[in-house]
């Protein structure tokens, strides 16, 4: 490695701060979760945000609003359904110096046409099946108009948002959401002139309970 390289990379590692905002939508810490993330090497500098409001909106919010009443460069969300590489923070943090909002490859629950990929390759709500083919086989970082929220955001794009940063609305009749609050809130990252980017060569665990049919059996043993 040369030497300015070598001193960037120290540089970094010592002098930027990162929050990492923990999203419990769980009851329970499951132990794989727990872990991955005592295994994950962390060389920064580190604040640990919880969200402890019972509605996801507010906990979210409150992520958010405790980031920016700190220092830190960096704000990750993580969420204690995943299972997190070692080398996580590692890779993906070096990579805001460079993108604006980046996240890992993160698949959803199980449904006809496979795991559904939790990313968009259009700005509209694709049907599963076809989501799911249009990110078969890619690596490497794309730019892409929607991601899970489960990313690596810099400072600068948060302080871009005026808060309530999440936000959830109802339906006509009152008795249901009419949107989803991650795409609602990566919009407003967009809309605000950032872009965001996904690193394919990243995957994070989803942790999801499925029922498994003897159709999923002989899926899962036909593609094994």
């Amino acid at each position: 490695m040369p030497v300015w390289s070598l001193g960037v990379h120290l540089y970094e590692r010592n002098i930027m701060k990162i929050a990492i905002g923990i999203c419990n939508s769980q009851d329970v810490i499951k132990s794989r979760f727990f872990w991955s993330f005592l295994e994950m090497r962390n060389p920064y500098l580190t604040t640990y945000i919880k969200g402890s409001h019972p509605w996801d909106v507010v906990r979210n919010n409150q992520l958010i609003t405790g980031f920016l009443k700190s220092d830190c460069d960096v704000f990750i969300k993580m969420d204690v359904d995943q299972v997190y590489p070692d080398n996580y923070l590692e890779v993906m943090v070096p990579l805001t110096r460079l993108y604006d909002v980046i996240g890992p490859m993160i698949y959803d629950r199980h449904l006809e046409s496979g795991f559904m990929p939790l990313c968009f390759e259009k700005d509209n709500n694709e049907p599963f099946a076809r989501r799911g083919k249009a990110f078969d086989g890619k690596t490497g970082i794309k730019q892409l108009p929607y991601l899970h929220t489960n990313c690596f955001y810099n400072r600068h794009v948060l302080e871009s948002l005026k808060p309530p940063y999440y936000e959830a609305y109802l339906n006509e009749n009152g008795l249901g959401r009419a949107n989803h609050v991650d795409y609602t809130f990566m919009r407003k990252i967009v809309d605000n002139g950032h872009k965001i980017f996904i690193n394919f060569d990243m995957v994070v665990a989803h942790i999801a309970e499925v029922p498994i049919w003897r159709y999923n059996y002989e899926r899962w043993n036909r593609l094994c």
